[in-house]
C-alpha cells in the first residue's frame, strides 16, 4: 500500500529497491514514508535530503492540503514519529551516513545508525550533490 500521494491513490507494487525519477511533488517523500510504514508496525524509515532549507521551502510552497488537514492526527503523527530525517550537507557526509547504516542486532552495542528491518531508506534529491555550486539552486 505504498504510494507517493495521499490515500486513496494508486499504489506502488511491492519492492525491495525503488527508483523514482523525474519531477514529483514536494511532499512525495513524506507520503512515501507514511504509507510504507503505516502497515509495518515497529519499523522505521530514514530520509536523507541534502538541504533542510530547500526541502522545507518546497513543502511550504506546495502547501499540501492533506498534510495540513491530517498531519496533526494522532495516527499520522505516530507514524511520522518513526521517520528519522537527516540532512548530510556534502557528498562525504552522505557517504558517511549511508556507510553507518546497519540492520539492528540485539547482541551488539548500538554504535551506528541501527534500523529495524524491514525499513525504508529514502535518498531524496541526491542528484543535487553532483551539480556544480553555480547550478545547485536548480
Amino acid at each position: 500500500m505504498t504510494t507517493v500521494f495521499p490515500l486513496p491513490s494508486p499504489t506502488l507494487p511491492e519492492f525491495t529497491t525503488l527508483l523514482l525519477k523525474g519531477p514529483y511533488h514536494a511532499s512525495a517523500p513524506i507520503h512515501l514514508c507514511l504509507t510504507h510504514l503505516a502497515n509495518r508496525p515497529g519499523t522505521r524509515a530514514i530520509l536523507l535530503s541534502p538541504s533542510r532549507d530547500n526541502f522545507i521551502a518546497a513543502l511550504r510552497d506546495l502547501n499540501d492540503d492533506w498534510l495540513n488537514e491530517c498531519g496533526g492526527y494522532g495516527a499520522v503523527s505516530q507514524v511520522l514519529s518513526r521517520v528519522d530525517v537527516f540532512y548530510p550537507s556534502t557528498p562525504h557526509h552522505a557517504s558517511l551516513a549511508l556507510s553507518m547504516l546497519r540492520v539492528s542486532q540485539p547482541e551488539t552495542a548500538p554504535s551506528q545508525l541501527e534500523i529495524a528491518s524491514p525499513c525504508l531508506v529514502l535518498l531524496h534529491e541526491f542528484s543535487s550533490y553532483f551539480l556544480d555550486q553555480e547550478n545547485s539552486h536548480l
